[in-house]
């Protein structure tokens, strides 16, 4: 079995563990060393629980996703009980002929885990269903916060055995024991597994690989031809009873597993609605008219951005200015236009705080490079998303936020920082304590400030990512070591040393790449782009999308035949 074919502790733990899209300096790169003396052996007990850290990040289309970050003692387990039982999973997912997102395991890479971008759904869907005249669009409803622990070992064993046989440790129905992992992780919660973890995007695929399943054999002798991407379904039909009656089997084979359809976003469509729409190529062909490379523009610049942002706010789709963005940076247009496209960028931050992290790259890169920027303009623009993001506890904008300050060397005030720390989620507090640490903040009370915020269990509680680094830079009361719960193997993280964040790492896109024929670790590199490559799991950003499938008050193709 190659590296590709198997997961991988360490890699887990290295670039599986936190959510996606964080700043460079957040990464749990250096967690490793604390667990290598597990050998991959099981370190969860009925007496060591914990409870999930949440991070609210902007989500495609002005939504909000919550992730959640488990201690990482509880995602070693998960990996550890992945990588024994591999052998015997990955069939079981191989049977789920549709799935678009069984995992491979890279040996390098932002996650340790891949699955099938978004990029290439548009392809597979017109690969699958040419020859049908209509197509069934659904998902799961709120699918990563409604599984059933407890249906992480009907997937593997069945039902039946699984309930004939419910101990943790059973060697028969092993399940259990990742079952028994996840729960401990979330205080013995059987209800929903956290978003983030790329654990949690397999033991999810385990779950949907027998939805599939149990879908196929209802269909029985005849072929069913879909495909499943996570939680999202697209089912080809003939007619629209054809498609109606597949509604009806599929909704049966998720309630099998305690899950159900999305209602809101079931629709038949003409199958031509699935193969992507035109948007991006568009945006695409109007930024090289007006940004071209080694030419003249041919058209009104301000003109064309204004239509872009228009176009977003009709579309009421901020992945329209995510993928403008990239395309200015991929054609590398900064340097020629920036006295317009700072301005533009401004905009984008304060009306799009989704694209607020590319915003952020782009200025960060060019202050890295000694470029210019409006300082005194970006001051105002962080002041202002910040502060709204953080009266409203949107922790992604605020942590990209600090970021900003962070490179350009700003201080936080004492009133922001007190906001943060009141409304904000622990990993944020995390990092404004580092911003402390290096003289970034205002407030010399501020150390009491952030230890008010932790509550419960100090090692394995809502806040660890708060307390871990709390105690790395020396901030801890003595109270606080005496009281905060567990046991040796329990507060080992912090009691070690452990961190979540590399104050002096350098923005993703400044990573030198590896490369055979140049290895020499002192020889600067200069990138010509600002945002690194990268793609996301949960979220489509730029290309791909259903945006033209109906709206879900448009009228069914149920009621126009």
């Amino acid at each position: 079995m190659s590296a590709n074919d198997a997961p991988d502790v360490k890699r887990t733990m290295d670039r599986g563990f936190l959510p996606e899209n964080l700043p460079s300096v957040i990464n749990s790169k250096e967690l490793w060393p604390h667990f290598t003396d597990f050998n991959s052996s099981y370190q969860i007990t009925t007496k060591r629980s914990g409870r999930v850290s949440p991070y609210n990040a902007s989500k495609r289309g002005f939504q909000r996703r919550m992730f959640g970050i488990p201690h990482p003692l509880f995602v070693h387990d998960q990996a550890a009980f992945l990588v024994r039982h591999w052998d015997t999973i990955l069939p079981k997912l191989e049977e789920a002929s549709g799935s678009l997102s069984r995992p491979s395991f890279p040996v390098n890479g932002p996650r340790s885990t891949k699955i099938t971008p978004h990029s290439l759904l548009p392809r597979a869907r017109l690969e699958a269903f040419s020859r049908f005249k209509f197509c069934l669009v659904t998902d799961v409803s709120r699918c990563f916060p409604s599984i059933y622990t407890h249906s992480i070992p009907w997937a593997i064993h069945g039902k039946a055995d699984s309930k004939e046989d419910t101990k943790a440790n059973s060697a028969t129905v092993f399940g259990n024991r990742l079952d028994f992992a996840v729960r401990q992780a979330q205080d013995r919660q059987t209800i929903g597994i956290p978003v983030g973890p790329d654990t949690s995007r397999i033991i999810s695929e385990i779950i949907l690989s027998a939805v599939d399943r149990e879908f196929i054999r209802r269909n029985g002798l005849r072929n069913v031809t879909y495909r499943r991407h996570v939680d999202d379904y697209w089912v080809g039909g003939s007619s629209i009873e054809e498609c109606d009656r597949h509604l009806q089997l599929l909704r049966e084979s998720l309630r099998e597993y305690e899950l159900d359809i999305n209602e809101l976003k079931t629709r038949i469509v003409n199958t031509s609605a699935v193969f992507g729409d035109s948007w991006a190529f568009e945006v695409a062909e109007e930024l090289d008219e007006v940004f071209p490379r080694f030419a003249a523009p041919r058209g009104d610049q301000v003109a064309t951005l204004g239509k872009i942002l228009d176009r977003a706010r009709s579309m009421n789709d901020d992945g329209v200015i995510r993928h403008a963005i990239r395309k200015l940076d991929e054609h590398r247009s900064w340097n020629d236009h920036w006295s317009i496209l700072e301005h533009f960028l401004a905009q984008c931050a304060v009306h799009y705080p989704h694209s607020f992290d590319y915003v952020a790259r782009v200025v960060a890169w060019r202050q890295r490079k000694g470029l210019a920027i409006d300082t005194a303009l970006w001051t105002d623009v962080i002041r202002q998303v910040a502060g709204e993001a953080a009266t409203l506890g949107r922790d992604s904008e605020v942590l990209w936020s600090l970021w900003l300050m962070k490179e350009l060397d700003l201080k936080l005030n004492k009133s922001m920082s007190s906001l943060m720390i009141r409304t904000n989620s622990p990993i944020v507090s995390g990092f404004i304590a580092h911003m402390h640490a290096h003289g970034l903040t205002t407030d010399r009370q501020i150390r009491n400030q952030l230890w008010d915020r932790v509550e419960g269990n100090h090692f394995t509680g809502q806040t660890w990512p708060l307390t871990l680094e709390l105690m790395k830079l020396g901030f801890a009361k003595p109270p606080a070591l005496d009281d905060g719960g567990g046991d040796d193997i329990v507060k080992r993280l912090h009691m070690n040393g452990g961190s979540l964040i590399d104050w002096d790492a350098v923005p993703a896109a400044f990573e030198r790449p590896a490369r055979p024929d140049n290895n020499n670790p002192f020889l600067e590199f200069d990138p010509d782009e600002a945002i690194e490559d990268y793609t996301s799991d949960y979220d489509d950003d730029e290309e791909d999308d259903d945006s033209n499938l109906p709206p879900s008050d448009a009228p069914d193709l149920w009621d126009m035949f």
